[in-house]
């Protein structure tokens, strides 16, 4: 039969193992809290990145755009002129064919 004494130190040392399954369970709570903030920083960082990534193919796309809006303006004055020549020919051309067919 136990004496008290081993009773006594059986009784400190299931106190103590309570206490450390007190702790386990709140650090296993915090595990959890500290795994489920880790995972919504993740998130937010795939958002940004996603949002940096499309900003910069925008910009991309946006001096791709001005490189060819500057390239059109720089040919707009040969383009017209081109315009001018080409309205210029195909009336002469108009009034030649009415010539013939009213001298005639």
């Amino acid at each position: 039969m136990p004496t008290p004494h081993i009773n006594l130190e059986l009784g400190k040392l299931m106190a103590t193992v309570e206490a450390l399954q007190k702790q386990l369970i709140d650090l296993k709570k915090d595990m959890l809290g500290l795994t489920n903030q880790i995972t919504k920083v993740h998130t937010e960082l795939l958002n940004f990145m996603g949002n940096v990534q499309t900003k910069s193919a925008c910009t991309l796309l946006h001096n791709t755009l001005a490189k060819t809006y500057v390239q059109k303006t720089e040919i707009a004055p040969l383009k017209a002129l081109l315009n001018a020549i080409s309205i210029t020919t195909a009336t002469a051309i108009c009034v030649a064919i009415l010539n013939l067919i009213l001298i005639k």
